[in-house]
């Protein structure tokens, strides 16, 4: 197959129907399920008051009650249902996805409303007197409805295929396959643009740029794809634009000993570039900036007294600036209250820190123990080139020596404290590090932030930073 042409699977036949949806007007879609949404919550909610209070003298009280907090009903479901991305008509794909979407909709949107009831005074002296079966069973029946309505909006609806650029690695004919099967599902059309063999990873991040590829189908699950990471994330010092590599699933090397992290209507691995979506980055930002003003107003007399005290306890500066390799592999100056002696490393290069390093001062011990040390890296928050949780930053020497830190680790903002920190702060090789960062790219939530975060506070306070006897020493 010529890779300029687009590889058309067999076509359906178009109902009549159908109304096919431009690209320029799908927002005009999302808006009108948010009025057809609105709607339907209304008469549901309404019917249902009006069924199981029918013989209740007080229902236009209950009626009063309801219309002053159905807006914050909606509000919450509005805010969920965004969360959930049930108001982009290209999400209707999948009747299953549909589903199960509505239904966390609406059940986040029921125990959050609760949540609210019960913690804001105002609001509960409204809603207290609802019978909570009536709210329940609102629920039950708006799942129900909202997705039938989905379902039929989307046999109706049918958005313009989008353009895709794709490139193969590995066994073309497998390659190919999949490109067909993404046509079956319709809403996108892929231009193959390239065809490359194992062997042939050096020239994939290149290919990938400069024609703004969607998709990279790698059909070898062998293929190592740490050198194109590296030149993607490290190499270039700037944000790639977002696309996914896929990985077909091979029951030979999957079997046993490998599992798949996630499973597409087809057996395969999907790894985006990017793997915090702007609404996850924007809401990490958040967190982050409100975090990181609270601990520095929380901490600055203790930053105060370790200033005294380093100043106190050896000769040189207060402060030590190291250059790390940040987000896209930019380079900065890390700031940390300084632990060690001056010149530690004149002699010997760089090193690894371990817990009994005999590197550090009398005081730098204790900072180190308890990460005060690390307390002036909330500015670096402030100002953006970290995060609180995050991979923590290497330096250019390690991330030189090791190409699995040039990777997909780069791709957010190195952070304060991260899933390697809490669970062995000094002695899991730098390799070992790598493990916890995908880990932690894979699964990212704003939940697992703050998990992240209070077992740095438990850690630091109730366990020891000292390894196990029966561990070697970190490489």
């Amino acid at each position: 197959m010529d890779p300029n042409q687009y590889p058309h699977p067999r076509q359906r036949k178009r109902k009549r129907w159908m109304v096919r949806l431009p690209q320029s007007a799908e927002w005009l879609a999302s808006v009108g399920l948010v009025f057809l949404d609105a709607t339907i919550l209304n008469w549901i909610f309404h019917w249902v008051f009006r069924f199981w209070l029918s013989d209740d003298s007080q229902l236009s009280v209950y009626f009063h009650s309801y219309y002053e907090v159905r807006f914050w009903l909606f509000a919450l479901f509005l805010g969920f249902g965004m969360l959930f991305d049930i108001y982009r008509i290209r999400s209707f794909m999948a009747a299953s996805d549909v589903f199960s979407h509505t239904t966390a909709t609406l059940l986040s949107t029921f125990l959050a409303f609760n949540i609210l009831v019960f913690l804001w005074r105002p609001l509960a002296s409204l809603a207290h007197t609802f019978p909570r079966p009536i709210i329940l069973l609102s629920t039950a029946i708006s799942v129900f409805v909202i997705f039938v309505v989905r379902i039929l909006i989307a046999r109706v609806l049918k958005p313009q295929p989008l353009l895709r650029r794709a490139i193969i690695i590995g066994q073309e004919s497998d390659g190919k396959r999949i490109l067909q099967h993404f046509h079956s599902r319709g809403g996108v059309r892929f231009r193959l643009v390239g065809i490359f063999s194992s062997d042939q990873i050096d020239n994939l991040a290149s290919e990938v740029i400069f024609n703004h590829v969607h998709e990279v189908i790698v059909t070898d699950s062998r293929v190592s794809l740490d050198v194109f990471w590296a030149r993607i994330f490290s190499q270039r010092k700037e944000e790639p634009h977002q696309f996914y590599v896929r990985i077909a699933y091979d029951p030979s090397q999957a079997s046993g000993n490998i599992g798949l992290n996630s499973l597409e209507d087809f057996p395969m691995t999907t790894i985006p570039a990017l793997p915090l979506s702007g609404f996850q980055r924007g809401i990490k930002r958040a967190f982050d900036f409100v975090f990181a003003l609270f601990a520095l107003i929380l901490t600055s007399p203790i930053m105060l007294v370790a200033a005294i005290l380093v100043r106190l306890d050896s000769e040189g500066p207060i402060f030590y600036k190291q250059r790390r390799v940040g987000r896209f592999g930019k380079e900065f100056d890390l700031i940390k209250f300084r632990s060690m002696k001056v010149g530690a490393e004149a002699q010997s290069g760089p090193q690894i820190a371990t817990a009994d390093d005999p590197r550090t001062t009398r005081i730098g011990k204790y900072l180190r123990r308890f990460a005060i040390d690390e307390l002036p890296q909330f500015f670096l928050v402030l100002t953006g080139e970290m995060s609180i949780v995050g991979p923590r930053p290497e330096r250019p020497f390690f991330v030189m020596k090791h190409h699995e830190f040039q990777g997909r680790r780069l791709s957010v903002r190195p952070g304060i404290t991260g899933l390697a920190a809490v669970n062995a702060r000094y002695y899991l090789r730098l390799i070992d590090k790598v493990g916890y960062d995908f880990y932690y790219l894979d699964r990212y939530s704003i939940i697992l932030d703050i998990k992240i975060v209070f077992q740095t506070v438990w850690v630091l306070l109730f366990e020891s930073d000292k390894a196990p006897k029966d561990l070697p020493p970190p490489e």
